[in-house]
């Protein structure tokens, strides 16, 4: 194994639709935000151990290392640390449903792919398995969405699908000021789901419904017909966003500043993420299209 210098960034990501039920088949929508974002830079040094910058950083990567460092000697390879200086440097808020855990993955990946000899494509499992970490059981939809920089559709098992549009229509991010960990949420939806059997069974099949409409919605509009996917994904939002609110991970505050939106002209406003605060996202009436570039924007806006 060769460390050598080594840079690299990649965007947040939001979520359409799918959030949760995508943890038992359900089709996830999901975008990159590239607005927000996070940078790795490695410099190789000898003769010294890992300095990682912030240092409230050292531990997590440290025990990233460590369960990579395992899984690769039980398959009878020799794992090397690597030494020098690693800096991390975000602008993704943790537990705002922005994609943290999943950048800061994609990033660490992204470092050892070559030292471990990683294949691209195993990029996203091998990601997938470092953020199980943070979520105990991550889908791996997050990582997808940050790895090709562009939407898709995800159904976890069976791999990412690029939905292939180049315009998307007018959204916005808000703040709930609100901060729950993922898998605070995933234990809930977890308790919800042992307590309301029936009922959990059919709430996952209302996002799979709202994910296709989600999806079929996007596609609609970037083919020219506006106010049809705009319709679409405003039944699709208000849809998923009553999930949420039968797991009981909307809180009072979220729901308020939805109402708000609402009364601003928002056709439609839901959680984006595990819920429990974090941010909603609002979808408006599109008076222009907004082009799609995955390298320079997502088409998402968070308001001033």
């Amino acid at each position: 194994m060769n460390w050598s210098d080594f840079k690299t960034e990649v965007s947040g990501k939001w979520v359409l639709t799918g959030e949760h039920s995508v943890l038992r088949g359900a089709t996830a929508i999901a975008v990159p935000y590239q607005s927000v974002g996070l940078s790795l830079c490695f410099e190789f040094k000898t003769n010294s151990n890992l300095n990682v910058m912030p240092q409230s950083a050292q531990g997590l990567v440290q025990e990233l290392f460590d369960s990579v460092a395992d899984a690769w000697e039980e398959e009878g390879n020799t794992f090397v640390y690597p030494t020098g200086q690693l800096e991390i440097k975000s602008t993704i808020p943790i537990g705002a449903g922005l994609g943290s855990s999943a950048a800061l993955c994609v990033a660490l990946t992204r470092w050892m792919a070559e030292p471990l000899g990683l294949q691209e494509k195993d990029w996203v499992e091998f990601a997938t398995r470092l953020e199980h970490r943070f979520h105990g059981r991550s889908s791996g939809m997050d990582v997808a969405a940050i790895s090709y920089g562009e939407p898709i559709s995800y159904v976890m098992g069976e791999g990412v699908n690029l939905i292939g549009i180049k315009k998307l229509p007018f959204f916005t991010l808000h703040d709930t000021n609100l901060r729950t960990r993922t898998s605070d949420c995933v234990l809930r939806v977890e308790q919800f789901r042992e307590e309301s059997a029936a009922l959990a069974i059919r709430v996952d099949e209302e996002m799979s419904v709202a994910s296709r409409w989600a999806l079929e919605g996007l596609i609609r509009y970037d083919a020219g017909s506006c106010q049809e996917g705009l319709d679409l994904l405003q039944k699709a939002m208000k849809r998923a966003h009553q999930c949420f609110d039968t797991w009981q991970l909307v809180p009072e505050p979220a729901e308020r500043l939805k109402e708000q939106l609402i009364e601003e002209g928002a056709l439609a406003v839901k959680l984006t993420g595990a819920g429990g605060g974090g941010m909603l996202v609002a979808l408006w009436p599109s008076h222009s299209l907004k082009s799609f570039e995955p390298s320079l924007t997502s088409g998402l806006r968070r308001p001033i």
